[in-house]
């Protein structure tokens, strides 16, 4: 029961903010933020998106994923039940092309992220939301997957040449299936477009306006929930703000029994920590606990565009620390 319940709080950024989300009747209005999206159609967001990974070890930080995208979000159309829209990449960049292949489950899933990433970039992807914003289906998922199959070869001669020694952990046969894998499905497709669901995963919910802490061990183990709803001020983001501008973030903190995260089975956290422990003396199992500490930051723009995206997870064991940080961040708009 434990591991389901920690589940939950570990996934999606989606899951966690749309969860904490609720249908309130306030008297006043001004007591609460409702998440909705005045779009029109033609409007066109440009964002940058940077995505790093590294693990902290003792003095040592290794660097296992780092680079920077933009993409454009264009409203090509507005009907009573939703929009539709296109996501168009426009560059991807490998800020750190010393990036090691250490032949580890997370360097794999690392390298298989960048291929995936770099891959994408040749495609053109329609999505729809309903009529507050909330993200649907992507509808030319078919066409994505028939064009990112004919283009996976150039991808993995390509990011070869960019990495070195790569070919002497993962065979390009392998790292090719690997990537097919993620879009013979449109939920694998909607899944590789994690941008999108950071992005449009909160419209249609309504959140109180203030801040919040509270302890709990709802989910099985002592956990820490902040939360700060507000409408941003000229003190928040200097001048780059309209008046109506709003922002929502949560962090949620929780503490497991070393114990508990390698005999229950919580996945992609329980690869983390062992190789914490295999990878440094500094990291001492014996009666410790992990700490999972995960941030939500979103900003949105009056009329309900997003603004700015922030997630970070940390997980620390002892002196080693493991942290992954997306941030997204309008450019432009018109």
């Amino acid at each position: 029961m434990k591991k389901t319940l920690l589940l939950s709080i570990l996934c999606l950024s989606s899951v966690a903010m749309t969860a904490w989300s609720q249908n309130l009747n306030q008297e006043d209005p001004e007591d609460v933020i409702n998440v909705v999206g005045y779009f029109c159609k033609n409007d066109t967001m440009t964002y940058r998106q940077m995505h790093y990974k590294n693990k902290i070890q003792g003095n040592d930080t290794i660097v296992s994923e780092n680079y920077r995208e933009e993409f454009m979000i264009v409203v090509t159309d507005s009907t009573s039940e939703g929009y539709k829209m296109k996501y168009i990449p426009q560059s991807f960049t490998l800020r750190d092309t010393s990036i090691p292949d250490t032949g580890t489950a997370t360097s794999q899933m690392s390298i298989n992220a960048i291929a995936l990433r770099q891959l994408m970039q040749s495609v053109v992807c329609e999505f729809t939301t309903d009529e507050k914003g909330l993200l649907k289906s992507v509808t030319n998922w078919r066409e994505i997957s028939d064009q990112l199959e004919k283009g996976v070869k150039a991808t993995c001669d390509n990011l070869y040449a960019t990495l070195p020694d790569l070919d002497t952990t993962m065979l390009r046969q392998q790292l090719g299936v690997i990537l097919a894998l993620h879009f013979t499905t449109e939920k694998g497709i909607r899944n590789s477009y994690m941008e999108l669901e950071d992005l449009f995963c909160l419209y249609g919910s309504t959140y109180e306006i203030g801040r919040k802490e509270v302890e709990t061990e709802e989910q099985g183990y002592p956990q820490i929930i902040s939360s700060k709803v507000c409408y941003a001020t000229i003190e928040d983001e200097g001048n780059d703000f309209d008046y109506g501008d709003y922002s929502i973030a949560r962090q949620l903190t929780t503490s497991i029994p070393f114990d508990d995260v390698m005999n229950i089975g919580f996945g992609s956290l329980a690869i983390t920590v062992s190789e914490m422990v295999n990878g440094s003396f500094e990291a001492n199992p014996n009666d410790a606990e992990v700490l999972v500490s995960d941030f939500y930051g979103f900003m949105f723009f009056k009329n309900g565009w997003p603004k700015k995206y922030y997630f970070e997870e940390a997980i620390g064991l002892g002196s080693c620390e493991s942290i992954e940080t997306r941030y997204i961040e309008c450019t432009s708009r018109k």
